[in-house]
């Protein structure tokens, strides 16, 4: 289980690092707004391998808090865009 758990977690770093760079190198603001609900996904998805690899169910409660900011931040900068305009 150690080595599944090593292998998701490298790719999610790899993953979260190549979203991090999208989202420095973004044009506009649904570009950046993607990228750091996607380095969200991904961090909550490396908890919840963390959850699996060490049977710690703290986490989870920590996931689960995290994917609802993440949800509202979401809400909140696409109403911002609506608003503003194309």
């Amino acid at each position: 289980m150690m080595v599944v758990g090593a292998i998701c977690l490298t790719a999610l770093s790899v993953s979260a690092a190549l979203c991090l760079l999208r989202l420095w190198r973004a044009d506009g603001l649904a570009d950046r707004a993607v990228a750091l609900d996607t380095v969200t996904a991904t961090i909550i998805s490396g908890i919840a391998v963390g959850v699996a690899v060490t049977g710690d169910g703290i986490y989870a409660d920590v996931a689960l808090v995290l994917g609802l900011l993440g949800f509202l931040a979401t809400v909140a900068i696409s109403r911002f865009m609506s608003r503003r305009g194309p």
